[in-house]
């Protein structure tokens, strides 16, 4: 059973789709990415969660501050269990849970023009269009300044070491099979 690991919904048990490929961020991983972040980074910010799962990673970004949270998601059942999880942990009014293609999801935000503090990729390990993804996040979602992109992938896979001029590598962290590659906007001047 996955559980919310830290915040005001500590404890609370969430849901994962049966039968399904999902393979749900660890314990482990997100206790580090959000140590990663810091409690200064995560209190306010607006959170996007891409490949949403069962929404683990955005409601532990809600549990420990956050005030926004949007999950997309192109699976119809995993978008019904994160809002089952979301309305569980008591946060529904600070999300947005989006059906489709992350893709095709990333073309409308760009025409929306909205700004977030940090965005988080956990595509399946085989997804076959890396390639496209990253460019893709960087040319529809703008990242506040200090924001985050953070990228889980398979530890074979290896990411850019920096996306656009303003965008570079903050460091590599390694758990087993499991990598998180963050990314830092830097401040423009």
């Amino acid at each position: 059973m996955l559980r919310v690991i830290g915040g005001k919904a500590k404890g609370r048990l969430l849901k994962v789709p049966s039968g399904s490929k999902i393979r749900p961020t660890s314990d482990k991983v997100r206790e580090s990415l959000f140590n990663i972040i810091g409690p200064a980074g995560i209190t306010g910010a607006t959170f996007i969660d891409l490949f949403a799962g069962c929404g683990a990673v955005g409601i532990e970004a809600l549990s420990r501050g956050a005030e926004h949270a949007i999950f997309i998601e192109s699976n119809p059942k995993h978008t019904r269990i994160i809002r089952e999880n979301i309305e569980q942990c008591g946060f529904k009014q600070s999300t947005e849970v989006i059906l489709g293609d992350v893709l095709l999801m990333l073309d409308r935000m760009k025409l929306q023009r909205s700004s977030y503090n940090i965005i988080f990729a956990d595509p399946p390990y085989d997804y076959p269009k890396w390639k496209i993804l990253l460019p893709k996040i960087i040319t529809s979602v703008s990242i506040l300044d200090y924001g985050f992109l953070i990228v889980e992938h398979a530890t074979k896979d290896v990411m850019p070491e920096e996306i656009d001029e303003y965008l570079g590598l903050y460091d590599n962290y390694i758990y087993g099979d499991t990598t998180l590659t963050v990314y830092r906007k830097k401040n423009k001047l």
